[in-house]
Parts: C-alpha cells; structure tokens; sequence
C-alpha cells in the first residue's frame, strides 16, 4: 500500500510544520529538532515529495502526522482523513469501534527512571552493555494511543501544541482481507488549527495482489479477565480486550482450570466473538483460539484424581463446545521457571493414565531456560536470553515443542517501554527467521503492581514504571501491552470506555508480525524468491539469540531498513500476480 502525503510547501522556522512520519517513530512532545521531521533517514516522506506506504489485504498500515508550533502556540489542532477512494472507496461507516480508518491521540507517560535492577547497566529488559538509547528522565514517554473520539479533556484534542513542541496523531488504515481490489486508492489529509489551515496533503494508497496471512508468526499472550473487570468495572472490557489484540494478530490465554473457564470464554475460544455478530471487523474474522493453556504459571499443582477428573472434564467442555476441531495446540501449563519441579513429569503420568485419547494428547509444559534436550516435559518454553536455536532444532527432532518466552536485549528485542521503539518489530523478524513456533509474553494487563515485591496499584494511564519484584528490579511498561479505557478508583485518569486502548508498543509488534506474512509468501512462493527473501531477512537481523554478543542489539535502531526490506519482499512477491486465493 502506498500512502503519499506532499506539503503545500515546505515551512519556514517561523512557521508551523506540518510533518509525517512512519510507524517506527517515538516523537516525544518536548524532542525538540528532529532530522526525521525534516525528511532525513525519513523512509516515507521527505518535504514537497509524497509519503509512500505499500501494504496488503488483510494488512494494517500506519503513519503518525506530527504538528510541530513555532513561536506562537497553536490552539484547536485537527487531523482528518476522511476515505480513500480507487477501486473501492475505504471509508468508515457507522459507529463501530472497528473501522478502516482509525486516529489517535499519542499521550505520554511520566518516565521517572530507565528500567533497572541489582547491578547497575541491566535490567529484565537488557543485558549489562545492552540498554538502547533513550529518553533522559524525568521525562515523557509516548505510549498509549487513545482513539479520537474517546478523548477525555486531559488527552487534548483538538490539540494544544505549545511553541517549539509537537503533537502526535497515530492513522491506522485496516485493509479489508475480501473484497479489497489492488490498486491506487487516493485520499486528502487535512490538518488544521481551529478555523486555520495548516496543510492539505494528497494520500495515495497502493494495495498490493496478496492477501497478508493472519497472525503468520504465532505468538501466546496472557491476560487476567479479573484484573481487566476490576480496574474497569465491565465485563464490556474484556471481550473489547479480546477482540483488539485479535486485530493485532495476537493469540491470548487465560487460567483455564475447569469446565466454566471453558462456558465463561466460549465465544472468544470458538472464534465467535471475532464476527459481525459480535461487533468485530479486521482480520482473522471467525478463527477460535490456536492455543489453549490449562492451568498458567503452575496454578494447579501437583496431580490428584479430583485435578485430573477436572482435567477430563475441561476437554469434554472443549470439545463439546466445537473449540478442537480446528486443531488448537491444548497444554498443561505445570510450573514456572522451576526447572526442577516436580510437577511436569508428574502431571505427564498422570494424563498417560486417563482413559481420554483427548486428554492423553495434551501436552504438558513449563517455562525453564535450562537446555530443552534435558527438561522432561513435552512443551519446554525457554526465555529468550536463554533460547539456543541449535538446541531447539535438536529438541523439537526428538519430538519436543520449544517455544520463547519475554524478551532481553540483545537475544532478542525488549518488551520494556523504554527498550527501544523497534524492539518488538525485530522480534517478528527474529521469529520468522529463525523459525520459532510460539512466542509468549508472559502477562499484558498487569495494572496491579502485586508481584512479590510489587509496589501495589498505580495508574497505568499516568506512569511508565510498572513492575518491581522482591530481587530489587523494576521495570518500565512489563507485563502491559494495553491500557484501561476506564479506571473506577476515584482519582485515576480515564476515558470513561468501557474496553482498552492499544500501547504503542502493540503496533509495533503487529507490524513485526505482518512482516514475517511477507517472509512467509515468500516462502511459499519458491525458488528464487524465497532464496532473495531469506538472504534479505539475514542482512536485516544478522544474529540473534544465543548467537547475539555482548553489547547493543545487531539489528537496524531506524525505521528505513525495515521498511526497505519489506518493499523488496513486496516487489519480489508481485514479479508474479496472482489472483487472490480463495478463502
């Protein structure tokens, strides 16, 4: 897809900018100059020349509009893209929470501190040597993205932009996986300050032939329905949680320890709560759960006949419900990062023994960095600063499941606020090329700081800092992917939405997830085209994992070579066009 936005003419110093800029930006309120903004190293837009974004059926695609005020300030601000028009015209329609054409505010954090922990240098994010560049606290971080038409009074919008500051509106354009014909599809930006006009820009959309895979790398995120009913006071909330990280291309667990776990989630497990029916529009529409955890983080124990009957009973539950016929992986989540629990093999012997071909099949796993080759359970997930590709290709040859877990530079990119913008875009990359089957995060609305040497509730639409734990570390943004769209305690911020809002770290791991649906038609296409596509993914991530060395990630820290990268895996995948497959 390409989008091209082109100023009327490029503005003075003394002048208001109008600037765009892509989906691997931070652009922080008080940044002050910078080079991107003036089209340097800017992989889309440069000033007088148009923006060009490229993309596919079933593929979203963003770029942010940043208003920058020279010495008066700028009052009322306003960005619109109304449609795009070509072969069909893109356009929202109604008042559903899912549209193709998406605006959002980029609201800022109070950054205290950078992560941290025992030793000075490290954190759960980074290796010592490792910590990317960023932000000097105390400052603001850009992270939540709240939709337009939510925005409560202190989100400010229409914008205020102070002089010398800017103002960030995030675009996300959804590309319908049917009925979405290839092509140029035009549109008019349009920025304004109150009755002022500061730009109208021309947007031009190229769709390319292929339709994008849905969720080509799998992934494993958890949430506590709980933590999300409680903050907000709705149950609204967590099927709106759901049906956003399913947009995203992200598969979800819960703690599934019996039959009404299994009743309480069924329209999210069978994929009827990604319908129309269910008020859902976006990719992977109708498709139930990959992945289904019994128990998290060792949550039932040792194995007794009452757990193993309740066990039996779970997987009649499922497969009354039709959840198994489309083949989910089904485990046993026995223990954490325990490696010498007792409770894998255990619950391993105790499953071969039930009458249940159904329940013999499911899997037993733990998370442990240990080499897989020596864990005895059948899913051995291993944290990333530990994942050796060797080991696991060996494991998986002897009939093992090996998955990843979180994430550490430089193994892999952090998952930490302030871990580096691209950081999730590069593990969608990491995982296509290096063939990981899962990946897992371990919590994504942690907005209860009750880990063990936890600091207890805070506002997650107020500060970065999230997490701490009785080892002395403490982290900016772990185990939150989202944030609360209404906060019942009195005196927390809140946009009176009864659903979540999407962290600007969610977008980028999509965007790293849609990548590697470039990688995989690649791969699917043979020949020549899969050779250039796997040596352009090893110029782009050349080391990863335990093949990583000490120091700052290997991978690109800007947004060109990523974007570059794609746009030859897109023009290799169009030297031959064929129609669209058939659903």
């Amino acid at each position: 897809m390409l989008l091209v936005v082109a100023c009327l003419r490029p503005p003075s110093r003394a002048a208001p900018l109008v600037a765009i800029v892509d989906d691997s930006e931070r652009i922080a309120r008080r940044d002050g100059d910078r080079a991107v903004l003036r089209g340097v190293g800017n992989p889309v837009w440069a000033p007088g020349q148009p923006v060009r974004l490229f993309g596919l059926p079933g593929e979203t695609v963003a770029l942010q509009v940043v208003v920058t005020a020279a010495q008066e300030p700028l009052r009322g601000v306003t960005v619109e893209l109304p449609a795009l028009e070509g072969p069909v015209r893109l356009a929202n329609q109604g008042s559903g929470r899912f549209q193709p054409i998406e605006r959002f505010v980029v609201a800022e954090l109070e950054l205290r501190r950078r992560s941290g922990g025992r030793h000075a240098g490290e954190s759960l994010g980074w290796a010592p040597g490792a910590m990317p560049p960023g932000p000097r606290p105390p400052t603001e971080v850009p992270e939540p993205l709240i939709p337009i038409e939510l925005a409560p009074p202190w989100a400010d919008y229409p914008m205020t932009v102070a002089p010398g500051e800017h103002r960030v509106v995030w675009i996300d354009l959804t590309l319908p996986e049917q009925g979405l014909p290839p092509g140029v599809y035009r549109g008019e930006l349009r920025v304004a300050a109150g009755a002022k006009e500061l730009a109208r820009q021309p947007v031009l959309l190229e769709v390319g032939h292929l339709r994008l895979p849905y969720a080509a790398v799998r992934t494993m995120v958890y949430y506590d329905p709980q933590e999300i009913r409680g903050v907000t006071g709705s149950d609204e909330a967590v099927r709106h949680y759901l049906q956003l990280m399913h947009r995203h291309h992200l598969s979800t667990i819960f703690r599934i320890d019996g039959p009404a776990d299994v009743a309480a989630q069924r329209d999210e497990l069978t994929g009827a709560l990604f319908t129309a029916a269910h008020g859902y529009d976006g990719p992977g529409a109708g498709r139930g759960a990959d992945v289904i955890a019994l128990g998290t983080y060792g949550s039932l124990g040792m194995p007794t006949p009452e757990r193993l009957g309740r066990i039996e009973q779970t997987m009649r539950a499922l497969e009354e419900a039709g959840v198994l016929a489309s083949r989910p992986t089904v485990f046993l989540y026995a223990a954490d990062e325990r490696c010498d629990s007792p409770a894998g093999p255990a619950w391993r012997t105790a499953l071969d023994g039930s009458a249940s071909p159904q329940v013999r099949a499911v899997l037993v796993g733990h998370t442990c960095s240990a080499s897989p080759l020596e864990q005895r359970v059948d899913l051995a997930m291993v944290h990333a600063a530990a994942y050796n590709p060797v080991q696991a290709e060996r494991a998986v040859r002897l009939g093992k499941r090996v998955w990843i877990y979180n994430g550490s530079l430089p193994a892999t990119g952090s998952f930490l606020t302030d871990g580096g913008v691209l950081s999730l875009r590069a593990n969608g990359w990491i995982q296509a090329r290096y063939g990981i089957e899962r990946w897992f995060y371990w919590e994504s609305t942690f907005w209860n700081d009750d880990n063990r040497g936890g600091h207890g509730p805070y506002d997650p639409l107020l500060v970065a800092e999230t997490f701490h734990n009785h080892h002395g570390d403490w982290a900016n943004g772990d185990g939150v992917l989202v944030y609360p769209g209404r906060q019942v305690a009195a005196g927390r911020r809140s946009l009176g939405f009864a659903g979540v809002i999407a962290s600007l770290r969610l977008k980028q791991w999509r965007r790293g997830i849609s990548d590697a649906g470039y990688l995989q038609l690649c791969r699917q296409a043979g020949g020549e085209v899969a050779r250039q596509a796997e040596a352009e993914a090893a110029r782009l991530i050349p080391r990863a994992l335990s093949q990583a060395e000490p120091g700052p990630a290997p991978w690109p820290q800007s947004g060109a070579p990523y974007v570059a990268a794609r746009r030859r895996l897109f023009d290799l995948l169009h030297q031959k066009a064929p129609p669209l497959p058939a659903r």
